[in-house]
């Protein structure tokens, strides 16, 4: 998966409700355990401040995890 600002914007552009689909179902394809992050739609404005702040390597390296089917610590 290509994970850069384009598509970090158009998942900003979702809801909350939305973007907790969106995030569970591309945690769900890339065998990803996100039980101890607590996603739901309270945190959401949390999350969207994460994106937000994150850089080009940041995204890249999210891309890179997404696409080895992990997410590093």
């Amino acid at each position: 998966m290509q994970f850069d600002r384009k598509a970090l914007d158009r998942l900003l552009m979702l809801n909350d409700k939305q973007l907790e689909l969106v995030i569970r179902k591309l945690a769900t394809e890339y065998g990803l355990d996100l039980t101890k992050l607590n996603i739901d739609t309270s945190n959401m404005q949390e999350l969207r401040r994460a994106l937000r702040q994150a850089d080009d390597s940041t995204l890249r390296g999210l891309g890179e995890q997404l696409k080895n089917g992990r997410l590093k610590p």
